[in-house]
């Protein structure tokens, strides 16, 4: 099923820290503008001048080329897995590796999505990916490993020295190896050959890259060559340092009475728990995730309202959209910060907030390989991956 392949990444040869960024699209304007002021932070190639779908794409594949001329940026010379452990400032940490993934279209059932994708970002990325002919930022993966056998080649990997250690735009304090054990590389793409892939970030980017190939594809009239690959970075959803979280919904405008809709599907309306903050209520909230369908109301003013039924086989996310939001009205928008949402709504900043709690992962691998695409940002998988840590060009495989 899923190939993975060892492959030569450029990496920056200077300090890291002033270089990486967080994804493209969690980056607001103004954030692009300060990390741009680094003449070698890497939103100069994910985030070239002008806005989505008219943005100076060739300007960053100008740069891309100036920096690999001037040697800000150098390839290994060997073919590795990049292997990442990540500590987040709570203590919890996750580890995987990034490595070259063989493309696949949906229906192969190889590489699986789990929620739905708008035109606009992939049309953007296109763009750029023609252009500078090289993955800057990793997509995100998740692999099935109850038993966490990989993690174990992981533990020898680490007496090795590390080609990168810094701390994150986050705060999250990241070591990377770059690893090229014949040996090991068997091992984990052995370990991977029977098995799945779920897309946990980068819907929009991996199906870029599919129409990316099928352009590669046609104008050679044969394989696409490098393009019939995607840089990705691989963990474990079983991980105990994995953690998926909730995307909560948000309204604005003219909305509907969100206790009668609610109780009008069903569920059993009561005043919420006291709270100071919206981690409070995403607390009070989980103990429902078992047997019931449940979510807390933040109305405009800060009022709460924990709203419940019996769990039927729906996950939350679908009974949200599919009953709740379309007699709801309003314009949606997500939050994953419960307390920014909560702030929003006691400020009178939007006029609904709604609370979810969040998919647990053995029960996304159960409905993703049953073939279900779930509403968009129904998950939110933490912390995010850094970009700037390594790059894989298409001319250098």
């Amino acid at each position: 099923m899923s190939e993975v392949r060892p492959f030569r990444g450029f990496r920056f040869n200077e300090p890291l820290e002033p270089l990486l960024a967080g994804p493209y699209d969690v980056i607001a304007p103004e954030e692009r503008d300060r990390l741009a002021e680094q003449p070698h932070s890497i939103v100069h190639l994910t985030l070239p001048p002008g806005e989505s779908e008219a943005r100076d794409y060739e300007l960053a594949a100008r740069t891309l080329k100036r920096w690999i001329r001037e040697r800000v940026l150098s390839p290994d010379s060997k073919e590795c897995l990049y292997v990442l452990e990540e500590t987040t400032e709570d203590g919890r940490v996750r580890k995987g590796f990034i490595a070259n993934v063989r493309l696949a279209d949906y229906s192969e059932r190889v590489i699986l999505p789990h929620e739905r994708t708008m035109r606009g970002p992939k049309q953007d990325r296109l763009l750029l990916t023609r252009e500078v002919r090289a993955n800057l930022e990793p997509l995100f993966f998740l692999y099935e490993d109850r038993e966490n056998r990989l993690g174990e080649i992981w533990t020898r990997q680490e007496r090795a020295a590390a080609v990168a250690e810094c701390t994150g735009p986050d705060g999250t304090r990241l070591r990377m190896w770059a690893d090229s054990d014949p040996s090991r590389i068997a091992l984990v793409r052995e370990h991977l050959r029977e098995r799945s892939l779920i897309i946990a970030d980068g819907h929009h980017r991996y199906e870029t890259m599919v129409a990316y190939r099928d352009e590669c594809r046609r104008e050679a009239g044969r394989d696409a060559g490098p393009a019939e690959f995607v840089m990705a970075y691989l963990v474990n959803a079983f991980d105990p340092g994995s953690k998926v979280q909730a995307i909560h919904r948000v309204l604005r405008g003219s909305t509907a009475d969100p206790i009668e809709v609610a109780r009008s599907c069903g569920f059993e309306c009561e005043s919420g728990p006291s709270a100071e903050t919206g981690d409070d209520l995403v607390r009070a909230l989980a103990p429902r995730a078992g047997s019931e369908c449940a979510f807390i109301l933040v109305e405009s003013g800060g009022r709460t309202t924990l709203v419940r039924r019996p769990r039927d086989k729906q996950l939350d996310v679908e009974v949200l959209h599919s009953e709740l939001l379309p007699p709801l009205g309003g314009e949606l928008s997500f939050d994953a910060r419960p307390n920014r949402l909560l702030d929003t709504c006691r400020s009178g900043g939007a006029a609904l907030g709604i609370l979810l709690n969040p998919i647990a992962p053995e029960v996304l691998f159960r409905v993703v390989q049953a073939g279900a695409i779930l509403p968009q940002k129904s998950t939110y998988f933490a912390p995010k991956i850094p970009t700037g840590l390594v790059l894989r060009s298409f001319d250098a495989g």
